[in-house]
């Protein structure tokens, strides 16, 4: 992948300061960048702010050569739309390998989780926006997920090798890995569910949510994706 363009970085930059939480003020106590100039070239006038000064935005952001850097853990939040994560997970720069998310089992209004992406790990803490819960898996495009038993918001996050040793000893303790290519998580089970949906289920239902998950799943592992399977349901609909 090319290196981020001038108009690349502003929008980069203003996606990882609304995730990691930062104000203007903030960043200017420790880069040095004056609030104004600051907010002015985040709006597309780089004209304010000198190169150096950007290459030190962008490393104190958790940037480096166009990747997160590795000797930090990065520390995000997201709520409602995904605006900010779309953004930034578009124009970092892919790596190779790794890119592993690490969820744990208990789903609310919130939940915490982690992504090892290439040699750098992520804290996300996310607070979905109404059926937006499904979409991370997509925008990630992780190799692996792991499922833990256990909520991940007390996983230390002050060292590297701390959050590194904890997470990859819950996986071998108890892990669960969901294949690339299965359904999203949890999916099936928010399925079943009626809630307010207007339709009641019975115990003889078991079987036919079972058949109905074994032919998603044939169907996904020999190359549909979930948008062919809508349209072909639809069709079906009155």
């Amino acid at each position: 992948m090319p290196a981020l363009t001038n108009e690349q970085l502003p929008l980069l930059a203003g996606a990882l300061l609304r995730l990691r939480g930062l104000t203007l003020a903030a960043v200017f106590k420790t880069t040095g960048i004056r609030p104004a100039n600051l907010s002015a070239w985040l709006k597309g006038k780089p004209q304010v702010i000198s190169t150096s000064r950007v290459a030190a935005l962008m490393y104190y952001l958790g940037l480096q050569s166009g990747q997160l850097r590795a000797d930090i853990v990065h520390t995000w939040a997201n709520q409602g739309e995904w605006l900010h994560l779309r953004t930034v997970f578009t124009l970092l720069q892919d790596p190779l390998t790794p890119r592993c998310m690490f969820l744990n089992e208990h789903r609310g209004m919130s939940q915490t989780m982690f992504l090892l992406w290439g040699d750098a790990w992520v804290r996300l803490s996310i607070t979905p926006a109404p059926m937006a819960s499904d979409d991370l898996t997509a925008l990630v495009r992780p190799d692996r997920v792991i499922l833990l038993p256990i909520m991940l918001e007390g996983i230390p996050t002050q060292a590297v090798d701390e959050t590194r040793s904890a997470l990859l000893n819950l996986a071998e303790q108890g892990g669960q890995e969901i294949p690339c290519g299965e359904l999203a998580h949890g999916f099936m089970q928010r399925l079943r569910d009626p809630g307010e949906k207007g339709y009641v289920t019975t115990g003889t239902d078991a079987i036919g949510w079972t058949l109905l998950e074994g032919t998603l799943r044939r169907a996904m592992q020999a190359g549909m994706s979930p948008a062919e399977l809508a349209v072909r349901i639809d069709k079906f609909l009155p």
